[in-house]
Order: C-alpha cells, then structure tokens, then sequence
C-alpha cells in the first residue's frame, strides 16, 4: 500500500509539473481599452493555469513590437505595465514568452528594512515609511504610542504630505485605518481616539516582501485591540506599488477579520475608517511649521469643508509646502462596502477619512472579513482632473483582458 501512495504521488507530481511546463510555452494576451483611453496602465492577466512564479516574461505587441516586463504575482497572476498608448474601443494583442536572458531586470521599487520599519523607495527616492515598531514623540503621553501606519509619505519632489503625531491631534497618524465609535461585548471601545484609553491599533508582523521590476508588494499584519478584551480585529494590508517616479502609484489593500467570538458593532458617527492625516505644513496649530490651508477636490466637485460627509468617488488633497504644491488622490473601490463611500473633512484640520459608518451602523461578525481597497496617486503640483479622471478609470473600470 505505501508503495503504490508514492507511486500516486509521483503521478500527480508529474503532471502538475507537466501543466506548469505546458503554460510556460508563449500565450497570447487580448487587451481591450473599452471606453476609455489607456496609458501607461498596469494590467492584471489572470492565468487558467499555474505557472511557475520565479520567471520573467516579456510581454511583445505582436503589431508595433513594443514590449514590456511581466511579472508574477503568484503562479497565476501577471503583472504588467501597459507599453502602448491606447484609444477608447482599441484592441491590442500581445505574445506573452518566457524571458530567456540571464539579465535579471531592475527593480524601481526597493524596500529597506530599518529597525523601526520599512522604507519603500522608487529609484532611490523615499515614497513612505511603515511603522512596524511603536513610535512616540518625545514629552507626549505614552498613551499615544503606535505602529501600523504610514509616515512619512512623499511627494516625488520630497515634500512631506503627512504628519506621524500632529500637533492638536496626537492620535492621528499619516495613513491610518480605525475605527471610532463601536460596541464590542456591550461595552464602548473606541480604536482611533487613544486618549480615551479604550483601543489602539498596532503592527504584529511583516508578512511578505516582494520586489519586482513591476510590482513591488508588501504584507504586514495588524490588530485592533481592545484595552480591555484584547484583539478584536486581525488586519492584513496588501500593498502594491508600481515603478512610476514622476507620479507615484500603488494599492492598498485591507482585510480586517473578527477573531473573536462576539460581534463587533461600528456605530453610526460622524468619522472613523481609512484615513489621511496631512502636513504639519497645513497645520494652523502647528505654529513652527505652519505654511498654509490644504486643499480639498472631490469627485463630485465639492472642496475643502464642503466635501464633508458627501459621498465622493475619489478625494485629492493638495497644498503648498516650501513654495511647491503637491499632493495625494485617493480613489475608493467599486468593490468597497457603500460605494462610492461617504467622506469625513475637518473643517479646520487637515485630514479626512474615507467612512462608510456615516451612512449607518453595520456589524462584523465573529470570523467575518471587512475587505477595502484603495489605490494613491502621489503627485507634483496641483491636481489636474483630466489625469485623475484617467488614473481612476484604470482603477475602477481596468481594460478587458484575455488569455488566448
């Protein structure tokens, strides 16, 4: 009997590896851009069959020759940058081979563990820092340490666009996820508002991470806990960033799971979710470093204050620093629970929140997943609709593809 279980497993062995062999051979790749004008997008080939995840490949327009580098995500997703300017309604084939060359392609995207976290760079220009271990300014309430945020995010011009601690508001936290107001075993617990000493966010682990010539993809781990039950929620951010260096682009995922055996109820409030915290630079009551208000564009039209708990597509955040205006355009996800979601605006501080919990209360359940995902769009200057507008088409309505 345990000779013919190896002799099975030898089978299954080699005709899984003869599948990863036979998708190995050149495929052909159909793209069509739909309504919408296409350029420089990043396209996503989901594979009918696995194939191995150590290969490159190039990825040739079989009509004009351009081509590009397509890398694996896993055994059956590639990745790729667009390399031909596309208008609405065109259709481009491309002949998909396993690249040969023993050159292994260059990384844009570098990511330099430091003992505090880790540092994404796009060609040797700082994009964020990830916090894994607690942060805390020095003479500020332990109360307010933390990890698991982003901080600093940069401009491609080096402008810093978030605040790790600001001041007036020590309990925000450059890019952030919390929730504010919910009930947990019929007891308050607030995630955002550390002062309030009920709940606090934190870093556990890294998970994952993968550089690549295309993508560049960090894991990392989070909890939501409850001071006085302990973990509440696991969370796991799934961070993609392309290799673009005069805008900057990249994803973030977030799954937030109940580990718990209880319900955990987000109330109705006013704010609490995904949020960005901007510059001490626009910071009034930061009176060493203040230089000016932000300003605020919605998808819908609507600026500064006036975007408040409107629901809004995306959300770009801009403003002077140093004489020079850059910004972030963060685009919500069809996907996204209550989409296009309801936002938070400060009127008089610089941040604001992407926070399906204006709309109404809404539950999750013990072993149940919250899913989001974001795409940022980090820019020089002031924002240019036609631009966002294109960028969010490829997030949100992405070209058809097809693997012949």
């Amino acid at each position: 009997m345990r000779m013919k279980g190896i002799q099975v497993l030898c089978i299954v062995s080699l005709l899984f590896c003869q599948l990863l062999q036979a998708q190995e051979r050149p495929f052909t790749i159909e793209v069509q851009a739909g309504k919408y004008a296409r350029y420089n997008t990043p396209i996503q080939v989901n594979l009918p069959k696995p194939i191995r995840t150590s290969a490159w490949y190039s990825i040739k327009n079989t009509k004009t020759g351009k081509s590009a580098i397509g890398q694996l995500l896993d055994s059956v997703t590639l990745v790729f940058i667009l390399p031909d300017s596309m208008g609405p309604g065109m259709r481009n084939t491309y002949l998909a081979s396993k690249n040969m060359t023993k050159k292994t392609p260059v990384n844009a995207v570098t990511v330099a563990q430091r003992k505090e976290g880790l540092q994404v760079s796009v060609k040797d220009k700082p994009l964020f820092f990830y916090h894994t271990q607690e942060a805390l300014p020095a003479g500020d309430s332990p109360y307010y340490r933390r990890s698991g945020f982003i901080h600093p995010l940069n401009s491609p011009g080096g402008q810093i666009l978030t605040d790790g601690f600001p001041v007036g508001h020590t309990h925000q936290h450059g890019i952030m996820n919390a929730w504010t107001r919910t009930t947990f075993r019929k007891e308050f617990v607030d995630f955002w508002n550390q002062q309030s000493k009920k709940g606090t966010v934190e870093h556990i682990e890294v998970s994952k991470v993968k550089e690549g010539p295309v993508v560049t993809e960090l894991r990392v781990k989070l909890r939501h806990r409850s001071l006085l039950h302990g973990e509440v929620l696991r969370e796991m951010w799934v961070i993609r960033v392309y290799p673009f260096h005069d805008y900057y682009l990249f994803d973030l995922i977030s799954e937030e799971r109940n580990v718990t055996t209880d319900t955990l109820i987000l109330e109705k409030y006013h704010y609490g979710g995904l949020a960005f915290r901007g510059s001490s630079h626009w910071n009034d009551q930061d009176k060493k470093n203040y230089q000016g208000h932000w300003n605020i564009l919605t998808s819908e039209g609507y600026r500064d204050s006036l975007a408040n708990h409107t629901h809004a597509r995306w959300v770009d955040a801009s403003g002077a620093i140093n004489g020079q205006v850059a910004g972030t355009t963060v685009f919500d996800h069809p996907v996204n629970f209550r989409y296009p979601q309801p936002i938070r605006v400060h009127p008089t501080m610089p941040y604001w929140v992407y926070s399906p919990v204006v709309d109404g209360a809404f539950t999750i359940n013990p072993g149940t997943w919250y899913r989001s995902q974001y795409r940022y769009y980090v820019h020089q200057n002031a924002p240019d609709t036609a631009t966002i507008t294109r960028f969010e088409k490829d997030w949100v309505v992405p070209p058809d593809v097809t693997v012949k």
